[in-house]
C-alpha cells in the first residue's frame, strides 16, 4: 500500500484579523495539507475554517480562549485539514483578531 506521501512540513505564524484572510495561498497541482493550526482570539467571537469557499469547521471561542487543531488522532501525518488543488486556505475571523501557528504541507 502506498503512503500519502507530501512536502516536509512549514510553520508559519499566524495573524489573521476580522474578517477573511488567506493563510495559504493555492499551489497549482497541489492539495495543502493543514497538520496543525494553534491560536486564540483577542475577543469572544468565530473562528471559520475554509478551503476557498467551502467551510471546513467553525468554532466559536471566548475572550483569550486558545484552539489547538492537529493531525488525526493515532494517525500522524494525517491531516486535520485538506484544501483541493486551486483552493486557498483560509480563516474567517468575527470578534477579535486570530494570532497563532500552521504547520502545512502540500501534496502534488
Amino acid at each position: 500500500m502506498l503512503q500519502d506521501v507530501h512536502s516536509t512540513k512549514i510553520s508559519l505564524p499566524v495573524n489573521a484579523p476580522v474578517g477573511t484572510t488567506t493563510v495559504v495561498a493555492a499551489v497549482p497541482g497541489a492539495w495543502i495539507y493543514v497538520h496543525e493550526l494553534i491560536g486564540d482570539l483577542a475577543a469572544a467571537g468565530s473562528l471559520e475554517i475554509r478551503s476557498g469557499t467551502t467551510s471546513l469547521g467553525k468554532f466559536y471561542l471566548g475572550d483569550g480562549q486558545g484552539l489547538t487543531e492537529q493531525d488525526e488522532p493515532g494517525s500522524d501525518n494525517t491531516p486535520r485539514f485538506m484544501c483541493k488543488p486551486g483552493d486557498t486556505f483560509n480563516l474567517v475571523v468575527t470578534g477579535g483578531a486570530f494570532n497563532g501557528s500552521i504547520d502545512y504541507s502540500l501534496r502534488y
